[in-house]
């Protein structure tokens, strides 16, 4: 790209005429100068070139006079995004600054077709609940997701939605692009099939597909107490235990969420772990159990207080 500049001298009317004036700009990093586009008021003035300094020495300035300075600037191609400023000032003839010093900032911005990379995306209804898009699983509209830097996108009738420009990836490497579905906007009885929040690795001037699955989950829930736990341990009372092969055929019958609601008692945290964990062992190892089988699914709900005096439920 290309960057034009003007510099103004001017010489207050009280003061003394300076005859060995310099006019001198330091370019920005990455900034060169365009051969044959400096004029001083108007008469094409090649300046000296030095390094990032452009000098055009021996400039007349009379009282009440001013003189001006135009020049182009080149942006390099290894100028990254950023802001980079451009300084300005007159010199006497020992090289010593008489003036203020000018500045001005340009600011560098991608382009969307070679620096940019897309995100485009769907959420939809994954009945078989495998992760991925297949026929017949149509997508969810009005489902809000977000991005790392708190933009909110929301998804239209078919359930799809776009951030354009939505990072300038590293140029070497790529980076990381990370977006989370607010599980709240789903509508009821779905439940995410997907990792959330979900990242993608994102290339210069690529697009990047990014998707969410949910489905209909049912929900079974699990209401106890330390009554239900042998006392001073954190393994439920054989009665309990019991009942536990008969959950989890039901839970392997279609999609579902077990829900655990407790109370915050100080030993409950291990005995909840434990119990998830022992959950967790007999659904991995449960008899007869089918490949097709939803993941099993569990969320904690805290209660304030026991309901139920059975100790679970």
């Amino acid at each position: 790209g290309l960057v034009p500049y003007t510099v103004t001298v001017n010489n207050a009317a009280d003061s003394s005429p300076v005859t060995a004036a310099s006019v001198v700009d330091h370019l920005p990093p990455g900034f060169r100068y365009r051969q044959g586009s400096a004029s001083v008021d108007g008469v094409m003035i090649e300046p000296q070139v030095s390094g990032r300094d452009l000098r055009w020495p021996g400039l007349a300035v009379n009282s009440g006079q001013t003189r001006t300075v135009r020049l182009v600037l080149v942006v390099g191609a290894g100028v990254g995004e950023g802001e980079y400023t451009n300084q300005a000032w007159a010199a006497d003839a020992s090289q010593q600054v008489i003036s203020n010093i000018a500045a001005a900032t340009v600011r560098i911005v991608p382009d969307p077709t070679f620096d940019c990379s897309d995100i485009i995306g769907k959420v939809f209804d994954d009945k078989n609940l495998n992760g991925y898009q297949d026929d017949g699983e149509p997508g969810i509209a009005n489902v809000r997701v977000v991005t790392a830097r708190g933009l909110l996108v929301t998804t239209d009738a078919d359930g799809r939605f776009h951030v354009p420009c939505a990072s300038v990836p590293q140029a070497d490497r790529g980076s990381n692009f990370v977006m989370k579905l607010d599980e709240r906007t789903l509508p009821s009885g779905y439940r995410l099939t997907t990792e959330n929040p979900r990242d993608v690795r994102v290339t210069r001037g690529k697009m990047v597909k990014l998707n969410f699955g949910a489905a209909i989950h049912k929900v079974f829930r699990l209401e106890l107490d330390e009554r239900a736990f042998v006392p001073g341990e954190d393994r439920l009372l054989d009665s309990w235990a019991a009942q536990l092969p008969a959950l989890i055929t039901a839970l392997q019958a279609h999609p579902a969420v077990l829900r655990l609601a407790y109370p915050p008692l100080n030993r409950q945290a291990s005995r909840l772990e434990a119990l998830q964990a022992e959950l967790r062992r007999r659904y991995a190892h449960r008899e007869g159990a089918r490949a097709d089988a939803p993941p099993l699914l569990i969320e904690l709900e805290p209660l304030s207080t026991p309901t139920h005096p059975g100790g679970a439920q």
